[in-house]
C-alpha cells in the first residue's frame, strides 16, 4: 500500500538541518522564494527538474524525497516492490530499487519506451560512476564522443563525470539496470 509522502515537507527537513536558507536554496534553482516555500508547504507541485534541481542544490539524491524504506526490527532494509519509487516521462522512466537511499550506492532500472527514445539529446555527466547491465532490449550507449552497441544481458562501465546517453535500437522498450556510487537520483 502506498501512503502519501510529504515531499515539501522532506526537502524543508533537509534544507534546514543543512542551515541552508530558503532564499539560497531558491536563487540556486532558479526559482523564487516564494514558490520554494510553497513547495515546502506542499501547496506547489514542481516539475521533476526543479526536484532534481532541489536534490542537486541540497547535493542528496532525487529520490530521498520520496522514499520511507520498510525497515525490520534487525536493521534489513526492504523495499517492497509495490513501494518502489517510479519516475519519467513519457519515453522513460527510472524505478529506484535501493531499499535506503542513505547509503554509498543507488541501483536503479531505467526503461527506455521506444525505438530512438532516448535519455536525453545530448550526452550528460554526474558524479556517480555506473555499472549498467541490458536486462531487455538493443541499445546504443554514447559515452562523450564514442557509442557502442549493447544486446540483452552485456553490462558496461561509465566512469564518473563523462557525459554519457542511452539510445533505444530495437521495436520494443529497453530495460537497464544499473548502480551508481555516489548516489545521484
Amino acid at each position: 500500500m502506498n501512503k502519501e509522502i510529504n515531499v515539501g515537507n522532506i526537502i524543508k527537513n533537509i534544507r534546514i538541518s543543512k542551515g541552508i536558507m530558503l532564499k539560497e536554496v531558491a536563487e540556486k534553482c532558479g526559482i523564487s522564494s516564494s514558490m520554494l516555500s510553497q513547495i515546502e508547504k506542499g501547496t506547489a507541485n514542481p516539475s521533476l527538474n526543479t526536484i532534481r534541481e532541489i536534490a542537486h542544490v541540497l547535493d542528496v539524491p532525487l529520490f530521498k524525497f520520496f522514499m520511507e524504506p520498510d525497515k525490520e526490527e534487525n536493521n534489513i532494509s526492504i523495499l517492497k516492490k509495490e513501494n518502489r519509487k517510479i519516475m519519467g516521462s513519457k519515453n522513460i522512466t527510472y524505478e529506484l530499487l535501493s531499499p535506503d537511499v542513505d547509503t554509498a550506492l543507488e541501483c536503479m532500472k531505467m526503461v527506455l519506451k521506444k525505438n530512438g527514445s532516448e535519455t536525453s539529446v545530448e550526452p550528460k555527466a554526474h558524479k556517480g560512476e555506473e555499472i549498467a547491465v541490458l536486462l531487455r532490449g538493443k541499445v546504443k550507449i554514447t559515452i562523450e564522443t564514442q557509442s557502442a552497441v549493447m544486446e540483452q544481458g552485456d553490462s558496461v562501465h561509465i566512469p564518473a563525470l563523462k557525459p554519457h546517453k542511452w539510445t533505444n535500437l530495437g521495436e520494443n522498450e529497453a530495460v537497464i539496470m544499473f548502480a551508481v556510487t555516489p548516489p545521484e537520483f
